[in-house]
């Protein structure tokens, strides 16, 4: 029996030995500088199956493309208000006729679930009105965040 605890003891104790050599290897090397960024006003992040920028000319060109989505860029980012945290969802209309979107989020964080659900009327393509924004109140900044729009021509 104590054979079997002295083996288990160095067998321990090497395995240690080893992982504080694995730990300091990496250690080793270059220190990364960190670089201070600054936050814009609204989200810039664009959500996946959002067109990018170079295909938003294109669909301005036409007046209602088969796919109403080619119309819309999104962006959703956390914002931070005091001591509030919101999650701010903005859509931009490029297309020349109205759209009324309807939106619903889903935001998970490690504080819970956030439900949101809004209406926008956005307005053609270069009116102070195609481009809205929803600000929802979440948890907490980081999670998962689940946003989908239905969209119709006015």
């Amino acid at each position: 029996m104590r054979a079997t605890a002295v083996f288990k003891l160095l067998l321990a104790v090497s395995m240690c030995a080893g992982f504080a050599v694995a730990a300091s290897a990496q250690d080793e090397g270059e220190p990364q500088r960190i670089t201070p960024v600054t936050a814009p006003a609204l989200p810039q992040n664009p959500l996946p199956g959002t067109p990018s920028p170079a295909s938003a000319p294109q669909a301005a060109a036409q007046a209602v493309p088969a796919d109403l989505q080619a119309c819309l860029q999104e962006t959703g980012d956390y914002v931070t208000r005091g001591r509030a945290v919101f999650y701010v969802i903005a859509i931009t209309n490029s297309c020349t006729v109205r759209l009324r979107c309807e939106i619903f989020a889903n935001v998970s964080g490690v504080r819970g679930t956030s439900l949101g659900h809004n209406v926008m009327t956005l307005g053609p393509a270069g009116s102070a009105a195609a481009k809205k924004s929803y600000d929802m109140r979440v948890k907490a900044a980081g999670g998962i965040a689940q946003i989908s729009r239905e969209c119709k021509v006015l």
